[in-house]
């Protein structure tokens, strides 16, 4: 008897995990459809930056990189709220996914520069130095995307690997 009660409280714990474990994978199944939304979504926030900027309109634009931010910080928040305590590869999962993330919000919100420097060397009131020097500093901010995305397809390796595992530790296949 004593057996079966044993057997009856380990499965008990496992199960528990298992569900802490599902319930941080689906946060982060979430996360990545919220992220693909906000990049690539139809009325998105990336979508309509693109649109404003087309009707030359940067103010707009401007808004709509403020939108994406406060969209990739509840991201961020709702991968941050939760609880791992036992679960095995949770808090370096956990740590990847908003390494990952906040990469990827940052070469999204350096847009605002890029915006900025493009309202310079297109506002034809400026001198013909100001707006060199803009498109000059575009180019540099061009190499130091080109920087952070190679860093984030590091954090995605990681981020993909450490999912592996935990998927596979935890059974979730």
């Amino acid at each position: 008897m004593r057996n079966i009660l044993f057997i009856l409280l380990i499965f008990g714990l496992t199960s528990c995990q298992s569900r802490k474990a599902t319930h941080l994978n689906t946060v982060l199944v979430r996360a990545e459809r919220t992220v693909f939304n906000i990049m690539v979504g139809k009325n998105g926030p990336n979508e309509r930056k693109l649109q404003c900027l087309i009707d030359g309109n940067f103010k707009c634009a401007m808004q709509a990189i403020d939108d994406k931010e406060q969209a990739f910080n509840a991201v961020i928040n709702e991968i941050s709220s939760v609880e791992i305590n036992d679960i095995k590869y949770g808090n370096a999962l956990k740590k990847a996914a908003i390494s990952y993330y906040d990469a990827v919000k940052q070469v999204e919100i350096s847009d605002r520069q890029e915006i900025v420097l493009q309202q310079l060397s297109q506002d034809k009131t400026n001198t013909v130095k100001v707006r060199d020097s803009a498109m000059a500093k575009q180019y540099q901010l061009l190499n130091k995307k080109q920087e952070m995305r190679q860093l984030i397809s590091k954090k995605e390796s990681k981020f993909a690997e450490i999912q592996k595992q935990f998927n596979s530790v935890n059974h979730l296949n």
